[in-house]
């Protein structure tokens, strides 16, 4: 799932005949401006290694809980491109 200007990088070359996709959404990803990219860097051994890290907690991300009183703050941050992370609103309270 890409976020809004995300990027999803296709690491690798796989193995055996190409397939292509069956169903993309074009209009989706112009909306969302989302891009593809991908790079012939690393193989089987090190893609595994890396999904590793994931399943053991070493692959750190920032998130950040706010309440719904601060989201206008949240949408300011947006704008001029301050947020690092994930931002995830707390409707509990």
């Amino acid at each position: 799932m890409l976020g809004f200007g995300g990027t999803l990088v296709c690491v690798g070359m796989p193995e055996g005949d190409p397939e292509p996709i069956a169903r993309s959404y074009p209009a989706a990803m112009v909306a969302k401006q989302a891009s593809i990219v991908a790079s012939a860097v690393g193989n089987r051994r090190e893609a595994a290694e890396v999904l590793d890290f994931a399943t053991r907690g070493l692959v750190k991300f920032p998130v950040k809980t706010v309440s719904m009183g601060d989201l206008q703050s949240v949408f300011e941050s947006m704008g001029k491109g301050e947020i690092i992370g994930r931002v995830v609103l707390d409707l509990s309270g």
